[in-house]
């Protein structure tokens, strides 16, 4: 959840470390801070918040480390953020990732006499390195030596004031690209962060180790610390300047995108699809897999496979895969589903299905993210740069993609095309003032309210928990979604006057069963919106309606962005931080 950034030439590092972490803001932080060398002296600059400066008062130099820091060990303060000193202030070192094994270390670390500034689990890093250091000649074999006792999934970069421009970095988990340009070498989480300056990169593995000398490097086997080859990619992505344009926040702006995005996830011919449809075929059971959004985009995606293509397909959230792994066969086909394709969670179930000799596939957003580069059959959904925290234009995009998938296993491509081009136009359309207006104008009447429901069934019962999350996400309310069904199984209890009661309705068999749950809610004195196909407005169950872009079969995406949109205008009238929401990252890569 963290972000790094290194940089070593030609440039003033600061300014190329600075200009990086501003880019991976998106991935949240609590406190950032950089390192340069200085002529042999390591100078740091720390803060506590958002990266609202132009410049840092840093030397100019041409060699530093960054990091923004989303805490899990320590308080939220300069002192915790990194990155952090050793003890004779001749390396600094910042991390990403859980050292779980931290207090053993820590307690071992203070017998042989080692104090600690800082209550992170980082800083135990940084002693261990010390303590390496007297059995070792060089920094890269101490920094190796350390690494190994770590258990967990960590990544380190490491600033040496002993040589000019000098970084090491080692991969394990949490991830770490390289890139190699005209005017330096580059180290980042995400390589958004120096796509403006090279395209060329190297994609490292779990316990790769980089030692970066000036204007060269070396990759090195952290376990045995034999040199490695390595490949150059050049990445495909065009990645454009990143800004908000015309529009308050990234999250409107995402929003809006997605009369684009959704064409561009079902870009794939039939001949692009042929590979994963005989593996969808072939399998004993699909297993779609994925947590948060992804998560429910998952559930989305095994609906569209059970219903139209009549697979036996079930969603697992990642956290959870594990109690179904002693049933799990080679014989299955396990697809991931992920905006950045560096979820911890889902990483690890993958490897456990590699390892009992499963197939794998993945529908993320990031080209050569640790998920893309594990998968056998690897599907980008090309919705491009997702800033803000809450991801919107991802998850309907990656739903289309299994929409699209569907269809094709049962020869109906050209109708998936058809549907998904009506449901751009029908966005294109409801993207403007008057639909604006009419949510905003439900916002303000909701706005003081602490507790809501969402129902929903059959395409739109993956819906109503993703609307849910997205209004929680960035309203701070609470806000439950629940199959229609489960009502009267003890929900209906927590009815009160005034209750605010979502119902998702589409045109199709389950609206009946829809409108029947709102009538018993509003009975109870529930507060009825209806969200959904405009036919259905003036249903006397509804006190107020929301009406969406209409689609026969992709009405729950359709459905969805009414939500995405509710969850803006009501945090944006109630102050809140809508881009980089309180405690959220984007990009969980700690379990």
């Amino acid at each position: 959840m963290c972000g790094i950034v290194g940089y070593v030439g030609k440039k003033n590092s600061s300014d190329i470390v600075l200009d990086g972490l501003k880019t991976l803001e998106y991935r949240g932080y609590d406190s950032w801070g950089i390192a340069v060398n200085d002529n042999g002296k390591l100078d740091v600059f720390k803060k506590v918040g958002e990266i609202n400066i132009k410049k840092v008062p840093l030397p100019k130099t041409s060699s530093a480390i960054g990091h923004t820091r989303w805490a899990t060990h320590g308080g939220v303060n300069e002192i915790n953020a990194h990155p952090h000193f050793s003890t004779r202030r001749d390396f600094v070192l910042a991390q990403n990732g859980i050292v779980e094994n931290y207090q053993d270390l820590k307690g071992k670390l203070i017998m042989k006499g080692y104090t600690f500034d800082t209550e992170t689990d980082t800083e135990v890093i940084v002693r261990l390195i010390e303590e390496k250091r007297k059995s070792n000649e060089t920094l890269k074999d101490s920094v190796r030596d350390a690494f190994n006792e770590l258990e967990g999934r960590n990544t380190v970069i490491v600033l040496d004031s002993s040589k000019e421009d000098h970084i090491i970095a080692v991969r394990n988990g949490s991830p770490l690209v390289l890139g190699i340009g005209k005017d330096g070498i580059f180290l980042a989480s995400d390589a958004l962060a120096f796509a403006k300056y090279t395209k060329d990169v190297v994609f490292l593995d779990n316990y790769d180790l980089v030692e970066i000398n000036g204007n060269e490097f070396k990759i090195y086997d952290a376990k045995s610390g034999i040199r490695k080859e390595y490949k150059v990619t050049k990445l495909n992505n065009k990645i454009k300047g990143i800004s908000k344009g015309k529009y308050s926040h990234f999250m409107i702006k995402e929003i809006v995108e997605q009369k684009d995005t959704v064409l561009k996830a079902a870009e794939y011919s039939e001949d692009d699809l042929k590979a994963i449809i005989e593996a969808v075929r072939n399998a004993n059971r699909v297993y779609i897999t994925g947590a948060g959004t992804a998560g429910f985009a998952s559930g989305q995606i095994a609906y569209y496979l059970r219903n139209i293509a009549k697979v036996d397909a079930l969603d697992v959230r990642s956290y959870d895969f594990e109690t179904f792994l002693p049933i799990l066969t080679k014989n299955d086909l396990v697809i991931a589903v992920s905006q950045s394709g560096e979820t911890a969670d889902t990483i690890e179930i993958l490897e456990f299905a590699k390892e009992k000799g499963c197939k794998i596939g993945c529908i993320v957003n990031v080209e050569g993210s640790t998920i893309h580069r594990m998968s056998d059959y690897k599907y980008l959904i090309h919705a491009g740069p997702e800033i803000c925290v809450a991801s919107t234009k991802v998850f309907t995009s990656q739903c289309v993609f299994g929409y699209l998938l569907a269809k094709s296993m049962v020869n109906e491509y050209k109708e998936a095309k058809s549907y998904i081009q009506d449901l751009s136009d029908g966005l294109s359309d409801y993207f403007n003032e008057k639909s604006f207006k009419h949510i905003k104008k439900l916002a303000k009447k909701i706005k003081d309210n602490e507790h809501f429901f969402i129902l929903g069934k059959g395409q739109n019962s993956y819906i109503s928990l993703e609307g849910a999350l997205k209004v929680k996400e960035i309203s701070y309310k609470h806000f439950e979604g629940f199959s229609a069904g489960e009502l009267k199984h003890g929900v209906i209890a927590l009815v009160e006057d005034d209750t605010p009661v979502f119902s998702i309705i589409s045109d199709d068999k389950d609206s009946k069963d829809i409108i029947s749950a709102t009538e018993e809610v509003k009975a109870r004195g529930a507060f009825t919106v209806g969200v959904g196909d405009s036919k259905f407005k003036n249903e006397s169950c509804f006190k107020y309606f929301l009406p969406t872009a209409s689609n026969k079969e992709l009405s729950g995406l359709a459905n969805v962005v009414a939500f995405q949109l509710l969850s803006y205008f009501l945090a944006d009238s109630l102050g809140n931080s809508i881009d980089k929401p309180r405690n959220l990252a984007k990009s969980v890569t700690v379990k």
